[in-house]
């Protein structure tokens, strides 16, 4: 088998004590408990651990095809698109806000999500329509604001990371390994989601995921130890957070519908490379929010359920979607790994 290039850095990342698991979650309304499932970034991305959870329950999720695939560009043109990459990723000296812990406190890593109600899902994908952008661009919108906020003592540049799937640009219909270009969005003062979208729309245009998947791979030329190098020179100061929303999906004809009226939940792992991790995904309607922080920011549970809460109703009032206090779950790590199941062995 091939080497996942774009995989092994996760390898390395776990060797100095990062977690390197995505976490998938099933909330089934007839099931008291969540169906947690986690699965190694070294193996797989996100599409790659959901398509084989998904699979685990029956449902089978053909590769998708995209008929108005674009080119690849010549050597110049990747070679421009990855300093476009290098140039948006540009490291920053966040001016991070960090609570003071008391003597021989420690932060307990944990796991926050919201489940929204469809009928709220449906208003806020309505909003997105009628702003001329896509929900990625809105939820982002709000949960840049309320991170500034919360975890910023002045104003300062933030950069985020936002995996894309990129198999069909690649031409390739395996759901398996790691085919995700990394797009960096360099957002100042109070962006709309306007702002954001109109960004993005630039960049793809400028075709920088070429080179951000170019990025992906560098691995193949990197020993562990430049690696290590990197990840310790960019600690808190390469990505402010990564937002990985994995858009909407429906149960295929024919499929069983054994996940009717359910919830998924998709995050990619927290480093201290993106303290703040947040994911969406849309399942038959119904989207779900998560939520992680990682413990260089002194973050306890309260902390990330407070940020959620905060995330959620910015995205509830905008959309004019009505709504008393934000209740979101969270269940600690050490409680998710004895309760997970793995499919990457």
């Amino acid at each position: 088998m091939a080497t996942d290039w774009s995989g092994r850095k996760y390898r390395v990342l776990k060797a100095l004590g990062e977690d390197i698991d995505m976490i998938i979650g099933v909330v089934q309304p007839a099931h008291a408990d969540v169906s947690w499932f986690l699965h190694s970034h070294e193996k797989d991305d996100g599409i790659g651990a959901l398509v084989k959870v998904l699979a685990s329950f029956g449902i089978v999720i053909p590769p998708k095809v995209n008929p108005s695939r674009l080119p690849k560009p010549g050597l110049w043109g990747r070679l421009k698109a990855l300093k476009l990459h290098l140039h948006n990723s540009r490291a920053v000296d966040y001016p991070w806000r960090r609570p003071a812990l008391g003597a021989g406190a420690v932060v307990e890593p944990c796991f926050v999500y919201y489940l929204m109600p469809e009928a709220d899902s449906a208003c806020v994908k309505q909003h997105s329509r009628s702003l001329e952008v896509g929900e990625t661009s809105f939820f982002l919108s709000c949960l840049d604001k309320v991170c500034r906020d919360r975890y910023l003592t002045q104003p300062s540049e933030r950069v985020w990371m936002m995996p894309h799937d990129f198999r069909r640009s690649l031409g390739i219909t395996r759901q398996s390994g790691n085919c995700t270009a990394p797009v960096s969005v360099r957002l100042s003062g109070q962006p709309s989601a306007r702002d954001i979208f109109v960004q993005l729309k630039g960049l793809y245009q400028q075709g920088i995921l070429w080179g951000s998947w170019s990025y992906t791979n560098f691995a193949r030329v990197l020993t562990d130890s430049m690696i290590k190098k990197a990840y310790t020179r960019l600690k808190n100061r390469a990505w402010f957070g990564v937002y990985a929303n994995m858009s909407a999906w429906q149960t295929p004809a024919g499929a069983p519908a054994v996940l009717a009226g359910a919830w998924l939940l998709s995050a990619p792992p927290v480093s201290a490379v993106c303290p703040i991790t947040a994911g969406s995904i849309t399942w038959e309607g119904r989207t779900a929010f998560t939520l992680q922080l990682h413990p260089s920011l002194n973050a306890d549970r309260q902390a990330v359920l407070d940020l959620m809460s905060l995330w959620v109703a910015d995205i509830c009032d905008a959309a004019g979607v009505a709504h008393g206090e934000i209740t979101p779950h969270v269940i600690a790590m050490q409680d998710m790994r004895r309760q997970a199941q793995r499919l990457d062995v």
